[in-house]
């Protein structure tokens, strides 16, 4: 799982504009990728490209310095009001407000993708302390059932599950440096909070506003769909999330 080729600037950039929507419908991580992503002698992190901190209220909850660098204004407007103690820099990943060899790892949650590879991984070398660690993670659909596919808009016969997988040209690190690993969980949503988290997809947020509210209406038909077949408030979705762990200079066999 690399980045995308060409990098979208309207769908980056939408975002912003859905910063309290994004803050209220996402998820977060489970808590073993993030144990398995920060080292255990960490004490003061990095989390780039960090939204609205999603995964920052975990980095905190461990007892972490935290300097979150993010570089939408609107997305740090309300990481600020919900992680008050983080160490808040307007910039980005590729040129890090962040002293050379000042944090014991970096992470980037759901946003590798966005960034230039080449120019954030040389700025993260810089930033990192001897022996720390660069840290990615991604929630990815994993869908075993047929309304699971139709709850996010996959094709069951074209479905390839995602993989992490060095080398690939936008996962720039020598093999030998580089860890993966995946860990299951399920999130439990109502059709309506399942249909806010798919309104924040830039894929869908940035879709005319006729075709935007038909595919919300299709995917809220399907949730509401298996609701009233189990006669329960909430669906199940099984997710994974995916992990990538960098220590430069590090042999990881």
């Amino acid at each position: 799982m690399g980045v995308v080729t060409e990098i979208d600037p309207t769908r980056a950039r939408s975002f912003g504009d859905l910063a309290e929507a994004y803050d209220r419908a996402r998820p977060g991580y489970p808590d073993e990728a993030v144990d398995w992503l920060v080292p255990p002698v960490a004490r003061v992190v990095a989390d780039v490209a960090a939204g609205t901190g999603k995964l920052t209220g975990s980095l905190l909850a461990r007892g972490l310095v935290v300097e979150a660098v993010e570089p939408d204004g609107a997305m740090l407007a309300v990481l600020r009001t919900r992680h008050p103690l983080a160490r808040l820099h307007q910039a980005p990943a590729e040129r890090l407000p962040l002293a050379t060899a000042g944090v014991d790892a970096v992470l980037v949650a759901q946003a590798w993708h966005w960034l230039r590879p080449y120019d954030a991984t040389n700025e993260v070398r810089r930033v990192l302390r001897g022996g720390g660690s660069l840290g990615l993670v991604w929630n990815t659909p994993d869908p075993r059932s047929a309304w699971e596919f139709a709850a996010h808009g996959l094709d069951p016969a074209a479905w390839v599950p995602p993989r992490v997988a060095v080398p690939d040209d936008d996962l720039p690190f020598p093999t030998g440096e580089v860890q993966t690993a995946e860990f299951a969980w399920t999130w439990t949503v109502t059709a309506e909070e399942w249909v806010a988290a798919v309104a924040t997809q830039s894929a869908v947020s940035t879709l005319p506003a006729p075709e935007r509210e038909a595919l919300l209406a299709e995917r809220r038909a399907v949730v509401l769909g298996r609701i009233e077949a189990t006669n329960a408030p909430t669906v199940r979705l099984r997710h994974r999330a995916m992990c990538l762990r960098w220590t430069p200079g590090v042999d990881a066999s």
